[in-house]
């Protein structure tokens, strides 16, 4: 199913009071939709993701398109990436965290590259997104998720739209 979640990204960028910076978006998908988003809007961005196909897509959506900012694709495992810590004014994940195997090393890894005092940025699916989304139902990922940010969040503001459960944690 193909589904395009602008105000989903609209939401959490307002959220985050995000205004410029250096992001990482972990998981970004075959659409690169929030990179793409963010690098339209001023933000240096890299996106990474595990898969071939999915770097390649999103290279492919960026191709001959102008950004304020830029925007980079490269495979690369959310759980363990090349990054020196703290090299990144903002990492999110958007939609990307259901499909990690290993969630808690991901949210680690994210804090880890972000820079103290930046903001770990996250939005996935809640209940009814899961099932437009044509997910499996799963009740627990999303308290899971925010047990794992508070191990490394100094605070956590939440919101939500029609689809999404958004956390902007700030880093300690």
């Amino acid at each position: 199913m193909s589904m395009d979640d602008l105000e989903g990204r609209r939401q959490l960028l307002k959220l985050s009071g995000l205004r410029k910076g250096r992001i990482l978006d972990v998981g970004m998908g075959d659409c690169g939709c929030m990179s793409l988003y963010l690098a339209k809007r001023g933000f240096d961005v890299t996106g990474i993701d595990s898969s071939p196909l999915a770097v390649h897509k999103s290279r492919e959506e960026a191709a001959g398109k102008k950004f304020k900012g830029s925007f980079q694709a490269r495979r690369i495992n959310a759980i363990k990436t090349p990054f020196e810590k703290e090299s990144f004014d903002a990492v999110f994940s958007y939609h990307s965290l259901h499909h990690m195997k290993n969630m808690p090393k991901a949210i680690n890894e994210m804090f880890r590259v972000c820079k103290k005092g930046g903001l770990v940025v996250i939005s996935d699916l809640h209940a009814r997104g899961r099932r437009e989304y044509e997910h499996a139902p799963d009740t627990r990922f999303l308290p899971d998720v925010e047990r794992q940010l508070k191990q490394y969040a100094k605070s956590i503001r939440k919101g939500k739209t029609d689809i999404n459960e958004m956390f902007v944690c700030k880093r300690k």
